[in-house]
């Protein structure tokens, strides 16, 4: 009737213990805990008096937290995502404003004075993100865990939010962003992170998962299979790109399957390193005002406009699935699209 399963965050790399209660016409019950010995302690609980109307076990799903939701929610669904890390960020923003809030006493009203108190700390736009983090909690809440009857956060309107940004780094902001990166010894890898994300246009999350067995320096190529769209593509590593990575690999052991950019410092091949930190230092160092991690790929996006690339050439390289997406740069190839039509001119009509 009870069951343990051992639960470790590809994450954070922390380890859970989750209780499951089954029984026939009931709804299941669960619950996670930090360690053993109180995982074990509260399942002899529910074996010895199960679903008895005054019990913990039959209460607990009307006095469930909402940390508790988060409890079950990261090993099981968080870890899946293809860039956990924002949502993660979210979470612990959530926790420490309604961690210890009921379930049954979040409700519309309660999200929405969370979110006027957010919003003069951050954009619409980010704004948005944090209900939406929020908001898919909830949902595991109601129709995983059967905790709640509706997902409140879904009552909320979503902001208005302004056309896409399109911010990249100028020459000078690059110079100091890469000196700035090299410089930080404690991270090493954050140099080759941002010069693979200025080079190539990956997202964050494409490249933390990056392993040695995606990696081809012999043929200049990684190969990206975890990808937003669900759609596996080849990056080519050229110049910077490529050197950069060969060094790392000097440095960092080549063991096929393990990633290229594991947990600082000594932590197991599997576990993700989390580059926050280390960006907030080398940012503030290279003094880079209104620029976020994500702004690497509209960098590269930008760059390949400049340099004359097309938008579909640009879409297939950052891996749009949609030409809408790239549109956004369609004003950077205008130099380009005068010098290819005077070109037509000149040659059909002469000067």
């Amino acid at each position: 009737m009870a069951t343990i399963s051992k639960r470790v965050s590809q994450i954070s790399g922390k380890i859970t213990w989750r209780v499951r209660i089954r029984r026939t016409g009931y709804p299941e019950v669960s619950k996670s805990f930090t360690r053993k010995t109180d995982a074990q302690r509260w399942a002899d609980q529910a074996a010895s008096n199960l679903f008895n109307e005054h019990s913990e076990i039959a209460l607990s799903s009307k006095n469930h937290l909402l940390k508790d939701v988060f409890r079950s929610y990261e090993p099981e669904i968080l870890q899946r995502l293809k860039d956990p890390y924002t949502r993660l960020k979210h979470l612990n923003f959530w926790e420490k404003e309604l961690g210890n809030t009921p379930l049954r006493s979040i409700n519309a009203n309660l999200i929405r004075a969370i979110r006027n108190k957010l919003r003069l700390r951050v954009s619409d736009s980010t704004t948005n993100r944090y209900i939406a983090s929020l908001s898919a909690a909830l949902t595991f809440a109601e129709r995983e865990l059967e905790w709640i009857d509706k997902n409140p956060a879904l009552k909320l309107k979503k902001l208005k939010e302004p056309p896409g940004r399109t911010r990249f780094l100028s020459s000078e902001e690059r110079a100091r962003l890469l000196k700035a990166s090299k410089s930080l010894t404690k991270y090493p890898e954050m140099n080759v992170i941002i010069i693979l994300a200025i080079t190539t246009g990956m997202r964050r999350g494409e490249i933390l998962k990056l392993r040695w067995v995606d990696c081809d320096l012999s043929s200049k190529r990684l190969i990206v299979r975890d990808t937003k769209n669900g759609e596996t593509r080849s990056v080519p590593l050229v110049g910077l790109s490529l050197d950069a990575l060969a060094n790392w690999s000097k440095v960092r052991p080549i063991i096929p399957n393990s990633l290229i950019f594991p947990a600082h410092p000594s932590a197991s091949h599997s576990q993700i390193f989390h580059l926050d930190h280390a960006w907030r230092l080398i940012k503030k160092d290279a003094d880079l005002e209104d620029f976020r991690f994500h702004d690497l790929r509209h960098t590269a996006a930008s760059y390949l406009a400049m340099s004359g690339a097309g938008l579909r050439e640009i879409g297939d390289i950052l891996g749009h699935k949609s030409i809408s997406m790239t549109m956004r740069y369609s004003h950077l190839t205008d130099d380009f699209k005068y010098k290819a039509i005077s070109r037509m001119v000149n040659t059909i009509f002469g000067d």
